[in-house]
């Protein structure tokens, strides 16, 4: 660290009961009860109009959608590059941005499908959701 203190997320009401959640240590998401669609991204109506939301529980493991490789972040994040910035999909069909960690940033170590799980970052007080390669009992 190059002695900035890393930011972190500011909880708004709408994603609050979200960042209480990985305070446990708990991936959640929302699920619509009117039409059953899941998002990551917390909001007050679905896409199909229902305000009937629910946070559900996810079970950590999924698979790389997508990444690109960071070799030049913002400043205060240049002691962590290159790292490796991720679309993941959780078997729950959601989508959610985040960190591929435990594995080089090389695209040669990270082939597209490749099965993940969800693991934990501590930044002070807030848990971040970061995702590794699963192991053999995951994959």
């Amino acid at each position: 660290m190059t002695g900035e203190l890393k930011p972190v997320p500011r909880p708004t009401p709408e994603t609050l009961p979200y960042w209480e959640a990985t305070r446990r240590r708990e991936l959640v998401h929302h699920r619509c009860d009117g039409c059953g669609a899941g998002s990551q991204h917390p909001r007050a109506v679905c896409a199909c109009g229902s305000t009937d939301l629910t946070w559900t529980s996810c079970t950590g493991r999924g698979r790389l959608y997508s990444y690109v490789v960071v070799h030049r972040p913002e400043p205060v994040f240049a002691d962590e590059a290159p790292f490796v910035l991720a679309i993941v999909e959780l078997e729950e069909g959601v989508r959610l941005t985040t960190r591929i960690v435990d594995v080089p940033a090389d695209p040669s170590a990270l082939p597209l499908d490749m099965d993940v799980e969800l693991r934990w970052i501590e930044r002070g007080d807030v848990n971040l959701p970061v995702f590794a390669p699963a192991g053999p009992e995951g994959a």
